[in-house]
């Protein structure tokens, strides 16, 4: 009897004669080799920061948050995406290559907060392509991130800052032309101040 039941046990659990084990073990040691390789990454780039090794710190960190998207954890390569973005907003004054990434980053990062319904992080996401877009002159794309991260903010203070900093931007696309062309210095001195607080 005691045969019998064990039989069944084993037949229920998909086992028999010549029954191999799962492969669900293995993917679970898989996951936890995943998951401490995301951690020594984690680790590996915090130690590039301290060092002050912008690029390292920031490849590292996208490399983290490819093995948290493959654990599942979006929440964390979000994040880990947003720290490789800050990394590689400290060398891209002269280099195409970490402008790109840090855009790709932080929009990878955005479209990770916005799945999870995370207002507030997308929120901050599109700041800081507001602000790299300011950085390179593309004055009506940072105007349009201003204006969504006004949106995801909900009515608090930093939502008015967002649209505060959306207008400015309008305001100097739309007298562009005026600024370059006027001869009266009082209107080419207010639109400087503008541009100046705005944007420098």
């Amino acid at each position: 009897m005691w045969m019998v039941g064990s039989l069944l046990r084993r037949l229920a659990a998909g086992g028999g004669p010549g029954h191999k084990p799962k492969p669900i073990r293995r993917w679970e040691e898989e996951r936890e080799v995943m998951r401490a390789t995301a951690k020594g990454l984690n680790e590996t780039a915090f130690s590039h920061v301290y060092a002050k090794n912008w690029r390292e710190a920031a490849l590292a960190f996208g490399e983290q948050a490819a093995y948290d998207l493959k654990l599942g954890d979006e929440q964390s390569a979000a994040s880990a995406l947003l720290l490789s973005a800050k990394c590689y907003a400290w060398i891209h004054d002269e280099d195409e290559g970490a402008i790109a990434a840090t855009k790709l980053a932080l929009d990878k990062a955005l479209a990770l907060f916005l799945k999870r319904n995370d207002l507030q992080m997308a929120a901050d996401s599109c700041v800081q392509l507001a602000e790299l877009y300011v950085e390179q002159r593309e004055l009506q794309t940072a105007s349009d991130f201003f204006e969504k991260a006004a949106g995801y903010y909900g009515s608090n203070r930093c939502s008015r800052e967002c649209r505060f900093e959306a207008g400015r931007l309008r305001f100097l696309l739309a007298n562009k032309e005026t600024y370059r062309q006027s001869p009266d210095p009082d209107v080419r001195s207010q639109l400087y101040e503008v541009y100046a607080t705005g944007i420098m």
